[in-house]
Formats: C-alpha cells, structure tokens, sequence
C-alpha cells in the first residue's frame, strides 16, 4: 500500500507537469492547462491523506478540488462557463460537513469523498457529451472515461460499506483499497493521453477550417468550394436532385475602391457575403472565389429557383450597398445562373456555364441575373474562345519576355 501510494502520487505529478508544460509552451488550449493544474492538485491531495492524519481532511478536500477543476477544463473545453460556486461547492461543503460531525469515521468520510468526485466526473462526461458539432475522435473516449471513473468511485461504496475502514490507519491494512488506488490510476493515465489528443485534434480542426475560410468575409473560399462540390458531385450519382449553381461578380468594384478606398472596399466585399448567406440559406453553400467573385451552389435548385435566388441576392445588395458607412457607394453586383435541369455533364461543366452567363449579364449592361438555359450554348463557345485566347497570349507572353516588358 505504501509502494502503490508513492507510485500514485509520483505518477499522477508527472502527468501534471507534462500537461502544464504542454500547455505553458503553445498556450493554446486551457483545456490541457487546467486539467494538468487538477492532476497536480490531485498529487498533493493524495500525499497528505498518505502523510499524517492532521492532513486526511485537507487532503481529501484538495482531491475533490482537483476533480472539480477537471470539470471547468471540460466546460471550458466546450466554450461552457463554470461558475466559481460550483468549483468550489464540493471541496468546501466536504470541510463543512466533516467540521458539522456528519462524517465523523474515516469510512464517513471516505464515503462523501466518493460520492462528491463521482458527480464532477459525471459533470465533466456531460459537459464533453454535450458539444457533439465537432469531429474530434478522442472525444467519445474521454466521455466513456470519466463515467467509467465516475461508477469507479461509486463502486468504493459497497466495499467501504462491506468491508468498512473506520480509521485511517487501516487503509494500509485494506485487501480492496490498493486495488481500487490501481485501477484509479489507470484511468488517470488514459485521461491525460486523451486530453492532450483532443486538444491536439481541435487544433488541426481550427487549422483545416481556416484553410478553408477566407478571412476577410469569413465565408468559405474556393478550395473550400469545390472540395464541396466533389462531396455532392458523389453524392448525386445516388441521386437524381437537380442542382443549380450561381456566379456573382460586383460591379466595377475597382472603381469602388479607387473612389472610396480599400478599407470601404472591405466593407463591401463583407456586405455582400453577408447578404448572399442571409438569401441563400439551407443547404446553399456560399464561397468567396476570390477578389470580387462569389459562387453559389444550390441543391435541389431548378432553373427558376436559382434565377429567383440570384434575384434576391442581387436586389437585396443594391439596397443594402446603396450607402455604405455614410457614403453613396451604389455597389451593384451581376449575377450567372445555370441549373443541370436538361443539361448533360458535371458540376464543372456547370460553373462553366454560369460563368457564361455571368459573361452574358456583364455585357448586357451589369446588375442583372442571367440564366444560361440548356439551349444557350452561343456564350458558353463565346466564353471559352476569349478564355482560348487570353491562353495563347499568355504564351506568347512567357515566350517573348520583351513584349511583357513593353506592355508593363
């Protein structure tokens, strides 16, 4: 027993230490910060129920506290808040009730002790069950743990009950409390790989995520996009949906820049992200292609709903950007629609086509929606002959370095 007490609280520091180091050296996550401080707490917790028997209600009271801040580091973990009362409610009212003679034996005491670590642990469990939007792997195995723990400590009931240890002495003399120490243990160690995976996953989350996000707008950007419309090009050999996409372009957003400056100009590349994501709700994705260029793709979209939704976006943003900040912007933004009802090929055949209509509403004056129906091919060959030469022009250019030097 004296063996398995030392190994407990050398291991169980350790742990803590690694854990504080982890997190004192990438600051990123309090999670493992917090729940490395509870392993320290816990390692001082137990040395002094070992040591003398002036510091058993101490000690004890030191463990329920580490339990507790294992429960903050869990709600923390899920952007939860835990209240200071509730932290320290447990080790307090623990001190308050041995102080009132309610536990007077050391099984009495044992038997709180138990009782109060096993709710935190269920308090933990609950607060990482309830956050189920992000994909972290190690997450349902945290959750499996800490109520394994949490029964685990409900199981000292029966045997302190069975087999009761009156006085603290005695613990060294217990057939079970060895046991239990070990397997306590065990879970400890799992807990804190565990922690370390999960604030490990949510890092490489968050950096796949901004990746994929474009900062300005906070809309998802192109990579983003046709990672999406590969998911729902495989998806739609399943299924029969028709599928629309839309191509939008601000009308001569250059001009709004050099008129007004880059820092309005922000403002309106933010408005009208804003107001595509407030009209195209649902299974719509929204992307920033890039510069001025948006895209959006619509499941489930027929050629007349997309035109209707490019519509509402496009009114909607002649309103809202008609001032902006004060000032009389006037921001305008063209829109191509093109929807797979009665047309042949995949979605990149698709956003060739709306950007052909796109090409068609610039054209036509700006500030419009076309829709490039199936028996519009004319500005689709039109499109792809201007895109065929800017490419041989480009090769002339890269072939001829003068003449790039001459038209810079």
């Amino acid at each position: 027993m004296q063996t398995m007490s030392a190994v407990n609280v050398t291991v169980t520091a350790i742990l803590g230490g690694v854990l504080l180091f982890t997190w004192a050296r990438e600051r990123e996550s309090p999670f493992v910060g917090w729940w490395g401080l509870a392993l320290l707490l816990m390692s001082a917790g137990v040395a002094m129920t070992a040591a003398r028997a002036d510091f058993l209600n101490l000690g004890m009271a030191t463990i329920i506290l580490s339990d507790a801040l294992k429960w903050k580091a869990a709600r923390e973990f899920v952007q939860g808040r835990a209240r200071l009362l509730w932290i320290l409610l447990g080790p307090v009212g623990f001190l308050l009730a041995v102080h009132a003679g309610y536990l007077d034996s050391f099984g009495q005491r044992l038997g709180g002790l138990c009782t109060i670590l096993a709710v935190y642990n269920f308090a933990a469990a609950f607060a990482l069950s309830r956050a189920s939007g992000e994909q972290l792997p190690s997450r349902q195995p945290a959750v499996i743990l800490l109520v394994v723990a949490g029964l685990g400590y409900l199981s000292w009931l029966p045997l302190n009950i069975a087999m009761p240890i009156n006085e603290a002495q005695w613990v060294f003399a217990s057939v079970w409390f060895s046991t239990v120490i070990l397997l306590t243990l065990l879970l400890r160690i799992a807990l804190a790989f565990i922690v370390l995976s999960m604030a490990k996953e949510r890092r490489e989350l968050e950096q796949r995520i901004e990746a994929l996000t474009d900062a300005l707008t906070g809309l998802p950007n192109r990579r983003a996009l046709f990672e999406a419309a590969d998911a729902i090009g495989q998806n739609r050999q399943l299924k029969a949906d028709a599928i629309a996409v839309l191509i939008f372009d601000l009308d001569h957003f250059k001009q709004t820049n050099d008129r007004f400056g880059h820092a309005l100009g922000d403002r309106v590349l933010k408005l009208f992200a804003i107001t595509a994501q407030a009209h195209l709700n649902g299974p719509s994705i929204v992307a920033r292609l890039g510069g001025e260029e948006f895209a959006a793709i619509l499941p489930g979209a027929d050629p007349l709903e997309a035109a209707c939704a490019g519509e509402a976006v496009r009114h909607a943003f002649a309103n809202s950007a008609a001032f902006v900040d004060g000032l009389p912007v006037g921001a305008t933004v063209s829109v191509g629609a093109a929807s797979d009802v009665g047309v042949a090929g995949d979605l990149n055949a698709l956003f060739r086509r709306a950007d052909a209509a796109l090409y068609v509403a610039k054209r036509a004056g700006r500030n419009r929606v076309e829709l490039l129906g199936p028996d519009d091919a004319s500005p689709l060959a039109e499109v792809e002959a201007v895109v065929r030469t800017a490419r041989r022009r480009l090769s002339a250019d890269l072939a001829d370095p003068f003449t790039v030097k001459l038209r810079a």
